[in-house]
């Protein structure tokens, strides 16, 4: 006879369900997500036994030999391209002067390096201001070819028939003499006439008056080159927008010529070396190529200062 708390106890469990087997765990690896950036994909996944606190074995090393076998390629491909694409400026020079300035102007547009030139005329450029590095620079453009037409725009009727007449500038460099085919001109529309490149040798201060005096006779695509740097002390503007400005056309082209150099050593022919800045780098290089000669090597780039007008 079982007594009567015994019999209520086993009439519960009648009606409550088995009790759940307890299993052993079983250890699992952890895994880290498999990284996004392409250079953490490189180092192998850690290993199943490896902790989270753990660094994987040998993948500081093989990331380091992976970026030295990256850097030797790089150098070695650097070093191939400056070797096919070293090109001497002086020979360039030279042929170019050689066909468009001679008999023979076939061919010379292709020198220099799409440059659209008149094949079947002669060359002309203009020098605005006939200061000393004005005059210095019309004299070495002009040295190039004895048939190279350079044009003298200036404001003094003296200085004009000095430089035609004893082919001398009375007020600046008046110790040397010019080449005779500089002329000397007070007359824009005469100077501007058919120009292929423009030399601007005006001071800063007086380049917005002056441009917007002549800006009827400028071609919208003539080249114009810079040789005065500085900041419009009223505007603190640079060569580089006063003159698109006071011409009015905001896509004149525009090129710097900088030093350090000083009109002495080019009226002397003294080794002397400058730099051509623009943004264009086919006109840099016809630029570069109209100036270069034995005693004047000039330098391209295309980044330049629009602050100081300078090249950097």
């Amino acid at each position: 006879i079982f007594p009567p708390l015994l019999l209520a106890l086993m009439a519960t469990a009648a009606f409550l369900p088995p009790a759940p087997v307890l299993r052993p765990r079983i250890p699992t690896a952890r895994y880290r997500a498999s990284p996004i950036c392409a250079a953490a994909s490189d180092a192998p996944p850690p290993d199943a036994d490896t902790d989270e606190g753990e660094a994987p074995r040998g993948g500081r090393k093989d990331r380091r030999r992976v970026v030295r076998i990256a850097w030797e390629k790089l150098v070695r491909w650097s070093r191939s391209w400056r070797s096919r694409n070293r090109s001497d400026v002086l020979e360039t020079t030279r042929k170019v002067t050689e066909r468009l300035l001679s008999g023979s102007t076939h061919g010379a547009a292709d020198l220099f390096v799409g440059w659209d030139l008149i094949v079947g005329g002669k060359l002309q450029v203009v020098v605005l201001g006939g200061g000393s590095f004005g005059t210095a620079m019309a004299a070495q453009v002009a040295a190039k070819k004895p048939d190279l037409e350079v044009a003298m725009l200036l404001r003094d009727d003296l200085v004009c028939r000095s430089i035609n007449d004893r082919h001398v500038n009375s007020k600046y460099l008046s110790e040397y003499s010019l080449p005779e085919n500089i002329v000397a001109t007070t007359s824009a529309s005469e100077a501007l006439a058919g120009a292929d490149f423009c030399f601007h040798a005006v001071p800063v201060q007086f380049s917005s008056s002056f441009l917007g005096s002549i800006s009827s006779y400028v071609d919208p695509k003539l080249p114009f080159i810079s040789l005065s740097k500085g900041l419009e002390l009223n505007t603190l503007r640079t060569m580089s927008q006063i003159i698109p400005l006071a011409l009015g056309n905001p896509r004149q082209p525009f090129i710097v010529l900088s030093g350090p150099s000083f009109a002495v050593e080019l009226m002397e022919k003294l080794p002397t070396a400058m730099v051509v800045a623009s943004k264009d780098k086919k006109l840099a290089s016809a630029v570069q190529q109209l100036l270069a000669s034995s005693n004047l090597r000039i330098s391209t780039s295309s980044r330049y200062s629009r602050r100081y007008a300078s090249w950097k």
